[in-house]
């Protein structure tokens, strides 16, 4: 079995042209990469194009690809419907800056698939983070509140205010330079799972709204518990879809846990690969938007322009995406929900035949999409499993939760293991599917599971299990 040394020159080995444009990246970004996610150790790589359920890097590897656009690609790279509609558009204009029957056409999409737009109104954004912020404004305006309320560990994008529950725990202090004292007052963390401490928050009258990182370990009851509560204490419910939209399934989480948020942030898939943000909910939240007359414009409304909003570059990828969910939606979620039941069985059968101390779970739980692969520094006893397939409900389940994690090394020889063996995924422990994989790709990627597991086994990076 390799050592990690090994792991190493055959990773360099297979990469000459990647570590060559990793030294001149390094004259151009901070530590040489555009995106915290494609930072690695000892360089990441770099790809050059991409089909299906496949991608290819500078040096000629073939992988197969978990990436796939950040979640972005459920209909993976290339799709033909999709291609055609980016090459038609092309020659017409790729930004007009006028309104065009597209953005219509778009918006109409949007409110045929998801539950909180089909009644109420759809703005575009440039991106997911931009979409979550003007959300986070828009229930401002409407409760007359400042206070949000954001679950620990969730990330909303790069919004100061949402970005400090992200890191941690403890949560709210970590990567928090910058933010001022002001805006760290008007943000609440709980944690999820925990609707007490939820409703003690809302009970002083000042929050103004609740934002739910929908692609995340909640309970079903957990969900329903945050409409009830909102409801009642007169806060905006946000279902940050970006993820999750699309994905969980045509109608996102919202159709998923059968709960209808106030507002849903969308990105991703209603672009086909292009930027774009959405906030959709209802009228009377997002008519915080409309024309009226000189003291409403000039007092009361978001005036907000976006360079990017709906350019039809923008959205035709995600028009012909969407037509095809609207479409297939019958066959394209089960057959997302198989693919991820059986790597995830995979992975843990595996890792249960070699004694490893290691799991893969899915997001959503029964019916995975998205997969994570957590590796533990000693065995997790039964009573505490409830962490990965539930997750936390207290601050100290976060802490207990981060002290079985194993440390860096092996997740570093997860990345190099899994690069090694033609699987490319999203931080070498996160994995987003597509519909496109041929049976050799899920081959393949079961085998590189196994190679992994046993690096990390015998190298003593992992806790065994007797």
């Amino acid at each position: 079995m390799p050592t990690i040394g090994d792991l190493e020159r055959e990773y360099v080995e297979k990469h000459p042209t990647s570590k060559k444009l990793f030294e001149r990246a390094q004259n151009c970004f901070a530590s040489g990469v555009t995106h915290d996610a494609r930072f690695a150790k000892p360089f990441p790589i770099y790809a050059a194009n991409a089909l299906g359920g496949k991608k290819w890097d500078v040096d000629g590897n073939e992988y197969v690809d978990y990436v796939m656009g950040h979640g972005t690609l459920i209909l993976g790279y290339g799709d033909e419907r999709v291609v055609n509609a980016f090459h038609e558009q092309i020659p017409k204009a790729i930004h007009m800056g006028t309104s065009t029957e597209l953005e219509i056409e778009w918006a109409e999409l949007i409110k045929k698939l998801v539950p909180v737009a089909r009644a109420g109104f759809v703005r575009a954004a440039a991106c997911g983070s931009e979409a979550v912020s003007l959300a986070i404004r828009l229930s401002r305006i409407y409760t007359r509140r400042s206070k949000i309320i954001v679950q620990a560990g969730s990330y909303h994008g790069t919004s100061a205010a949402t970005l400090l529950a992200y890191h941690g725990p403890p949560f709210g202090l970590y990567n928090t330079r910058g933010i001022t004292s002001g805006v760290k007052e008007d943000v609440v963390i709980v944690p999820s799972n925990n609707l007490a401490m939820v409703e003690e928050q809302l009970t002083k009258g000042d929050v103004a709204c609740v934002l739910l990182h929908c692609n995340n370990l909640y309970t079903k009851a957990y969900v329903e518990g945050l409409r009830k509560l909102t409801a009642k204490y007169g806060a905006v419910f946000i279902m940050d879809e970006v993820i999750s939209g699309f994905r969980y399934a045509a109608g996102g989480a919202q159709e998923y846990y059968g709960v209808i948020p106030d507002l849903a942030t969308l990105g991703k898939v209603p672009g086909g690969g292009a930027p774009i943000g959405v906030i959709c909910g209802k009228r009377e939240i997002l008519d915080f938007y409309a024309f009226k007359d000189e003291y409403w414009n000039s007092f009361i409304r978001i005036a907000s322009g976006g360079t990017w909003n709906a350019q039809p570059l923008c959205i035709v990828g995600g028009i012909a995406t969407m037509k095809v969910v609207l479409a297939e939606r019958d066959d394209i979620y089960p057959r997302l929900y198989r693919i991820g039941k059986r790597l995830v069985k995979s992975f843990n059968d595996q890792a249960e035949d070699l004694g490893v101390a290691a799991l893969a779970t899915g997001l959503p739980l029964g019916n995975p999409t998205i997969l994570d692969v957590h590796l533990f520094n000693r065995p997790v006893p039964a009573e505490k499993m409830y962490l990965w397939q539930a997750g936390p409900a207290t601050f100290d389940d976060y802490a207990t939760k981060a002290g079985f994690a194993a440390g860096g090394q092996a997740r570093y020889v997860t990345h190099l293991a899994m690069t090694n063996n033609g699987v490319n995924s999203f931080r070498g422990t996160h994995f987003f599917t597509c519909v496109k994989y041929l049976p050799e790709d899920l081959d393949t990627t079961e085998a590189a599971f196994g190679h992994t597991l046993r690096a990390l086994k015998e190298n003593a990076l992992v806790a065994s299990v007797t």
